[in-house]
Formats: structure tokens, C-alpha cells, sequence
């Protein structure tokens, strides 16, 4: 090629060049800062500042993101009930040295407050904490369906993290 074709064809890249990169700085400008910053705190999950445009006036806001279905799940509540022939005794504390605040039979559901590295169950009993053995409790999670349908999500005892008391 000649040196004044290929000096037209890198003038008219330049130009194309330039009016592409004023385009998109027209662009970015008309469609304002708020979608980049939303889409940075949702990705981030944590709370950024949003600017939002609406008829040539500015508001600036910090909003929390919409939870999502993991961070549901992981709000499970964990019930247990007794699984004995007979009825089981609830203790006011973790051990058969406790006073006997009352008993529970098997079908009765209680709350489970944490379940303890030395055996013991610490529950909602009647508005109270008691305490179970957990050689008498099975364990699950409650689970709506989309159609509110609530079934038993059973759990292993071993599967469920123990706290020291």
C-alpha cells in the first residue's frame, strides 16, 4: 500500500475510534451511576450507598439487599421430640442431679435452644429452658414447600453442632 492510503485508513480509524469513545461516555452519563453501584452491593451482599436519578434530582440511600434463598434455608429452626416408650423426664439443668421441672411424651415438639457437648439437650419447655436427654430426642427442621405444605426435615444427632455450657 501506498503511505497516503495507509494514512487515510488510520485517519478514519482515529475518528471512528473517538466518536465510539464519546458514544459511550454519552451513555454512561444518561443512564447515571445507581445500576453499577446496586449491582456491586448485591454481588457484595453488603450495604452501598445507591444514587438514584429521577427527573434531575438525586437522592442518596444506603438499602440492604433482598435476602436470598440460602440465607432463608440457613434460618432453619431445629425442634426435637422425646422417642421413648413412656414419657421422658425435663430437667432444669443439664444432668439427672437437676430438679425435674416436668415430663414429655413421645409426639411432643419442642424448640431445641442448643444441643450440648455433654449429652444434654437445652429446650423451650413450657416458656422455660429445660433440659432432655439426647439418647430421648429425635431431631429435624420444619420445611414449607412453595405451597405451604410443611414437612419434617430429619437430622442426625452427630450432624448438629454441640455447644459447651
Amino acid at each position: 500500500m501506498r503511505k497516503k492510503t495507509l494514512s487515510i485508513i488510520l485517519d478514519v480509524f482515529m475518528v471512528l475510534l473517538v466518536l465510539t469513545i464519546i458514544l459511550l461516555i454519552v451513555m454512561i452519563e444518561k443512564r447515571g451511576a445507581a445500576p453499577i453501584q446496586q449491582a456491586q452491593a448485591e454481588e457484595s451482599g453488603s450495604l452501598a450507598p445507591v444514587v438514584t436519578s429521577e427527573n434531575g434530582t438525586v437522592a442518596v440511600t444506603t438499602e440492604a439487599p433482598e435476602p436470598t434463598e440460602a440465607v432463608v434455608a440457613e434460618e432453619k429452626i431445629l425442634y426435637a421430640t422425646p422417642d421413648a416408650r413412656d414419657t421422658v423426664n425435663v430437667r432444669s439443668g443439664a444432668g439427672t442431679n437437676f430438679d425435674k421441672l416436668g415430663s414429655a411424651s413421645t409426639g411432643q415438639e419442642f424448640e431445641v435452644i442448643s444441643v450440648l457437648a455433654v449429652g444434654w439437650t437445652k429446650l423451650n419447655y413450657n416458656g422455660q429452658e429445660g433440659y432432655i436427654h439426647n439418647d430421648y430426642l429425635d431431631y429435624y427442621y420444619k420445611v414449607q414447600d412453595e405451597n405451604g405444605n410443611e414437612t419434617k426435615e430429619e437430622v442426625e444427632l452427630s450432624a448438629i453442632p454441640k455447644v459447651e455450657e
